[in-house]
Parts: C-alpha cells; structure tokens; sequence
C-alpha cells in the first residue's frame, strides 16, 4: 500500500519532467517584421540543435513586451531598446541593417535629399521636384519607424511634428503592397525587405539619399548613414538559452542567410 503512491509519484514526476523538456525544446521569438524572415529561413539550423522554434511578428515594441512578460522566450527588435526598456532585458547584437526610401519604379525620381525627406513627412510639400508624392510611413511600435523618425529629428520632441494625413502602414509586407499599387507612392522600408520585394518582381526601386546609394560598400565604409542594428532581446533567466541561440546565429550557414538576404551578420 505504500508503494503506490511512491509509484504514482514517480510516474507524474517523469511525465512532468518530459514535458519540460519538450517545453523548453520550443523556443518562442516575437517581434520586428524585419528579423522575422531571417529567423524563419533559419528554422532548420535550429532544428538541427535540437531547438523547435516558432516565430511571430507584431514590431518591435511588441517584441520587447512579450519578452518582458515572458510570452516569448525572444524578442526581435530592429531598434535599439530605450533607457527605460534597456533595465529589464539584455540584448545580443545579430546583424547591422539599413533603411533605404523607395519609390514606384515608374516614378520620375531616382533621389532624395535628407532636406526634402523632412519637408514631405512634416507636410511642408508634398513634392520631390516637380513631382508629387504620396508620403507613407510606419505605424507607432515599429523599429523601422522609430529609427528614421530618429534620423532625421522627426516628432514634437524635435519640434518637427509629423504630418497628420501620411498614409500609415504596420508589416514590412504591406508597404511593399501599398507602395506597388501607387505609383505616386514614396515610403521607407528596411534594405533586406525591398531587396526581396523588387527580386520577387514587384513594381518598386531603391532610392539614392543626398546622392549616396544605400549598398553594402557604402554601409561598411560608412558613406551611407541610415544604418541600424537588429536585436534579440531577453530576461535574464533565459541567458542559457541565448547562447545556444548565439551559437547557431555565428555559425557559417546562419551567416550566408543574412548575407544572402540583405544584412551584415554582426556575430
């Protein structure tokens, strides 16, 4: 009679034990839709180290939430966190990215001074030239729009508030869709994203900035300056974690995918 609950015990605590370890099997990354595909294409590497990993979007505020909240074991964030953000999780460093402004590919343009982006998302004009545009911009919580709002000294804190009839879009993919379907459209979108987008045949191209092309030459030697960094982010608790995911993201193969897709692998 004593045995069975011995027993009993025995059985629920290796059934508890095996479901642990499958738990912590799967790792939950959430985040910016600007690291997303990069860790999709990268699901394999991860399986081969015995993690199965699944991957959400949402940007990059929502990246470091769910990480926070411990609703992702990762977050993805292609900002750098604020002071505020930077007291709760720490961040490993993966790939350094580029924004680039984009227009149709039909549009009489090919460049766009820094002086002229400012004019158009304040609503001072809506022209580049003689030719008028249709400014998109991203939604608040995205990285991407954090880090060109910081560029070019957007917002009321920098006394230059945004103009209030922008067409707002959220994912990467949208503004892709949005920009192809008008062809007075002129947005800004990670390099890596519209690389993808004009290989896959969409209607859009890649402008100069203040006469400076945004291609990896100019990135390294430090011509073009629209550059950012692209975070993992995470609690303290999951430090364990974060270095079998470093030691996957350094690998040669993990490399070439980000190389092959647009960004500088930063490991």
């Amino acid at each position: 009679m004593r045995l069975l609950p011995k027993l009993l015990f025995l059985t629920v605590l290796a059934l508890f034990s095996a479901n642990i370890a499958n738990a912590g099997d799967k790792v939950v990354f959430a985040g910016s839709t600007t690291i997303l595909p990069f860790m999709e294409k990268m699901e394999p590497l991860f399986k081969k180290q015995g993690m199965d990993i699944e991957v959400q979007a949402g940007g990059s505020s929502v990246g470091y939430k769910t990480a926070r909240m411990g609703m992702a074991d990762v977050g993805m964030m292609s900002r750098e966190m604020k002071e505020s953000e930077a007291k709760n999780l720490k961040k490993l460093a993966i790939a350094r990215d580029w924004l680039i402004m984009i227009a149709h590919k039909d549009a009489p343009i090919d460049n766009i001074t820094s002086e002229q982006v400012v004019d158009i998302y304040t609503g001072k004009t809506n022209k580049v030239g003689d030719f008028k545009v249709n400014a998109i911009a991203k939604e608040n919580g995205r990285g991407t729009k954090e880090v060109f709002d910081h560029f070019f000294h957007l917002g009321k804190k920098h006394d230059r508030p945004i103009a209030k009839d922008l067409v707002i879009i959220g994912p990467n993919g949208q503004a892709i869709t949005t920009l192809a379907n008008d062809p007075h459209g002129l947005a800004y979108l990670s390099y890596s994203a519209v690389e993808a987008a004009i290989k896959q045949g969409e209607p859009i191209k890649m402008l100069t900035l203040n006469g400076v092309e945004g291609t990896v030459e100019n990135v390294m030697n430090g011509k073009y300056k629209l550059q950012r960094t692209l975070n993992l982010v995470y609690k303290e608790n999951k430090a364990d974690l974060m270095e079998r995911i470093k030691a996957v993201l350094a690998t040669d193969e993990a490399r070439k995918i980000f190389t092959d897709n647009g960004v500088q692998p930063a490991l």
